[in-house]
């Protein structure tokens, strides 16, 4: 096998003329059989190295995603450039379901993406036990460590699933969000016999870092969230241009009020995206609105944006403090893809009313683990460590994921405070 060769043309059928300078290396390691994790910035092309491997590989590649946006994404891209790719979620029939696991065992099939849960389903498991499976990635796997032991511990039986395949295939683990220490868990956890582990520089500069007290005086919460729907309005006059803006919520009802108040001001501009939408179909077309530029204004829990690749988001606002630095870099990393500045605002208050939900929320995960609750506790702390640093935002965000960058950036809420006060 010509493996440079078949990387060239694997590259070439993905729509690229060379790969990037950071890609080379862990595509060779793949490519060679060699277990490997990459950790590298968002927009930095990691989805391009499982996929030219995958590609060169020849067999099928499994690929994990945590969201469903994420998996139609890439899938229709794949299918787009007549790559063999296809997906199995809920919605799929069982007649689907059935004609794709025997594309899959025939070798028609190059690609195939699920999420963590489907691989406790006794039909997927037989099936993938008679496939050539060469490769297995999980994308986005920092959600082993931050999500397994909260709300989604099917991140954590990945590795029995790997283990009683009867053949190992190679595993890829990547992601932009890696918090520093969570390196070995994660190979632990996914059962990778001594991984390479490969870091790109993951400094954004176009990114401007911007943290906003919204604190009110009043005491109705009915007042304080309008109040805080006031500075909202006040930050897009401001910052908005000709790009998309995005908006991060903790909750559903947050969405929902958001939206209602921004739709009022913005009309036809405006979507929405959470897991209680009741139809699917109506949930499909906000995203893809949004996505094709019909709407510029995007307000979302966490269930939205990671992995989205979106090139002219020029604005994005936390209108709650993230529930953890996890969700608040991979929030931050949708803008600014393009290259061009964009600025990421942080809302936070001292009246305690983000600090309920989250309360609420490790009450919730007590009732069925001890540590689902304390991790949350773990992570909320991280944020607020992260809001008290009067340090260069930049550099902070870059310290949690293991890189110490010593240029400050100059222009965060920080550094500007810093400048004024000489």
């Amino acid at each position: 096998m010509d493996i440079k060769r078949d990387i060239k043309c694997a590259l070439h059928d993905l729509g690229f003329d060379k790969p990037r300078k950071h890609q080379v290396a862990p595509i060779k390691s793949l490519t060679d059989k060699q277990d490997t994790i990459v950790i590298a910035g968002t927009s930095s092309g990691k989805t391009a190295i499982y996929q030219t491997a995958g590609l060169v590989l020849h067999g099928l590649t499994v690929v994990i995603e945590p969201l469903l946006a994420l998996i139609y994404n890439q899938v229709k891209e794949l299918q787009q450039k007549s790559i063999p790719a296809d997906y199995i979620d809920s919605t799929r029939s069982k007649t689907d379901e059935d004609k794709i696991l025997c594309k899959a065992q025939k070798g028609k099939l190059a690609f195939l993406y699920v999420t963590p849960e489907r691989l406790q389903n006794k039909t997927f498991i037989s099936a993938m036990r008679q496939t050539n499976l060469t490769m297995f990635v999980v994308d986005e796997c920092h959600c082993i460590t931050e999500w397994g032991y909260t709300f989604r511990d099917a991140y954590l039986c990945i590795g029995d699933f790997i283990q009683n395949l009867p053949h190992k295939p190679v595993i890829c683990a990547c992601s932009a969000t890696i918090l520093d220490g969570n390196v070995d868990a994660i190979a632990q956890s996914l059962c990778m016999r001594y991984p390479a582990v490969f870091r790109s520089d993951l400094k954004r500069n176009n990114l401007i870092l911007l943290k906003k007290d919204v604190t009110s005086s009043k005491k109705d919460l009915e007042k304080r969230l309008e109040s805080r729907l006031k500075a909202l309005k006040h930050c897009i006059k401001k910052y908005r241009g000709d790009g998309a803006i995005m908006i991060y919520t903790l909750t559903t009802a947050y969405v929902d009020a958001i939206y209602n108040f921004l739709e009022d001001i913005y009309p036809g501009q405006v979507a929405r995206y959470h897991a209680k939408i009741q139809s699917e179909k109506l949930k499909r077309q906000m995203e893809m609105d949004f996505l094709q530029g019909k709407k510029k204004i995007m307000v979302a829990t966490s269930a939205f944006g990671m992995g989205i690749d979106m090139p002219d988001i020029e604005l994005v606002i936390h209108f709650n403090r993230p529930i953890s630095m996890t969700d608040y870099i991979q929030q931050i990393g949708r803008a600014g893809r393009d290259g061009r500045k964009a600025r990421c605002i942080l809302f936070y208050d001292q009246n305690g009313d983000d600090q309920k939900i989250v309360h609420s929320l490790r009450k919730k995960a007590a009732q069925t683990s001890k540590k689902a609750a304390d991790t949350i506790k773990a992570h909320y702390q991280q944020m607020q460590d992260f809001l008290s640093d009067t340090s260069c935002m930049r550099n902070a965000v870059l310290r949690y994921q293991g890189q110490n960058e010593q240029i400050i950036c100059k222009c965060c809420t920080n550094c500007a405070r810093e400048r004024k006060e000489r």
